[in-house]
């Protein structure tokens, strides 16, 4: 790290200290040790009032600065400001970028391909499988998924990321070594070692009501695009896509069933523009380039090219014909549960080997593999 940058952490860590005081310093000449300039002298070049000034001055400490980046280094945690060379391109265009990032695991993801996928804290059976599936599909094309970490879709698109031999980027609202919610220590485990860990709030820092909303940005703000799978009408998730929009982003949404409020939010998207979402297809042919030079194969693909089933996706396959059929029909010609039937005739309609129809009734996709 360089002294400017030893420069903005000293000031990031005094209170009433914020991102605009943090942007004007970045912007100075060279580095300042604020502890030897007088109140005026920083009143000028930090452009605050004298009270924050001599607040500046009694508490600013380079030495307390290093000391702080050799403890977090010892603890694996890294960091990054504006300054580096290593700040994500993309995050560096938003309007309200953070100065300083804190990181734990791969930094290079801040780098490649992303996407961010989000939704409600208390999401459906359905939409728990949804986030999981696009998730795992993106992640097996080498699309790194960003969330927040955050009870119900945040943690299953992190899942399906791991699960399809991906990688993931969690972005929270607390400190990098602050596991929230606790349930999720497994996971955010998992998701150091595999993954990176992210946060615009210093080690240690407990969350808090109002980091929620500030962090959304910095999802939106790393990724190329956000998938919405699950929002009701009041949903934070509503907030990220507000902030993907403004910072340029493209904004997909996932459909549900009408009646369910959890989809409320998802479908007032869909009626102000957001692109209706059925499968990853429908978000890779939005962005060419995303697959480009990175891993385009999938390891469950079969000789053809096509996804390749499991032995129960082949079975509930068999049972739909090329008429539709209803919903009960193919229940009682298998022998699976409901959840679990339901949960294969999703997978089938990610793998496009069946849709769905009003009813609700399904039919097969007529392939090259048919013909």
């Amino acid at each position: 790290m360089e002294k400017r940058e030893y420069m903005l952490l000293a000031l990031s860590h005094i209170n009433r200290v914020g991102r605009t005081v943090l942007r004007a310093a970045r912007k100075l000449d060279e580095a300042v040790d604020f502890s030897r300039c007088s109140v005026q002298d920083i009143q000028k070049m930090l452009a605050v009032s004298p009270k924050v000034a001599e607040k500046i001055r009694m508490e600013f400490s380079l030495r307390d600065a290093v000391s702080r980046v050799q403890r977090w280094q010892a603890e694996g945690i890294g960091l990054l400001t504006q300054c580096s060379s290593e700040y994500p391109a993309l995050l560096r265009e938003i309007p309200d970028p953070p100065e300083v990032l804190y990181i734990i695991g791969n930094k290079t993801l801040l780098h490649q391909p992303s996407f961010a996928i989000i939704g409600t804290r208390k999401p459906t059976a359905y939409g728990k499988t949804v986030a999981r599936q696009m998730a795992r599909e993106l992640a097996e094309r080498g699309v790194t998924i960003v969330s927040g970490m955050a009870r119900g879709i945040d943690g299953e698109a992190h899942r399906g990321a791991l699960a399809g031999g991906g990688s993931t980027i969690a972005v929270l609202g607390c400190g990098v070594n602050i596991v929230y919610p606790p349930e999720n220590r497994a996971l955010a485990m998992e998701i150091r070692q595999k993954g990176l860990i992210v946060s615009e709030y210093p080690p240690g820092m407990e969350p808090q009501r109002g980091f929620f909303p500030e962090r959304n940005r910095i999802i939106s703000g790393l990724s190329q695009g956000v998938l919405v799978v699950e929002a009701a009408s009041r949903s934070g998730s509503l907030i990220t896509a507000d902030l993907a929009i403004d910072q340029g982003r493209d904004v997909f949404a996932i459909p549900g069933s009408i009646h369910s409020p959890k989809s409320a939010g998802s479908h007032w998207l869909i009626q102000q523009g957001a692109k209706l979402t059925q499968t990853i297809q429908d978000i890779l042919n939005e962005y060419p380039m995303l697959v480009s030079g990175v891993n385009k194969s999938v390891a469950c693909t079969d000789d053809h090219g096509l996804l390749s089933l499991t032995p129960e996706e082949e079975i509930v396959l068999a049972a739909v014909g090329w008429e539709a059929v209803s919903y009960e029909e193919i229940l009682c010609r298998t022998s699976f549960s409901s959840s679990y039937l339901h949960y294969l005739l999703l997978s089938l309609q990610v793998k496009q080997q069946v849709i769905q129809l009003p009813g609700p009734a399904f039919v097969r996709i007529k392939n090259r593999n048919d013909v």
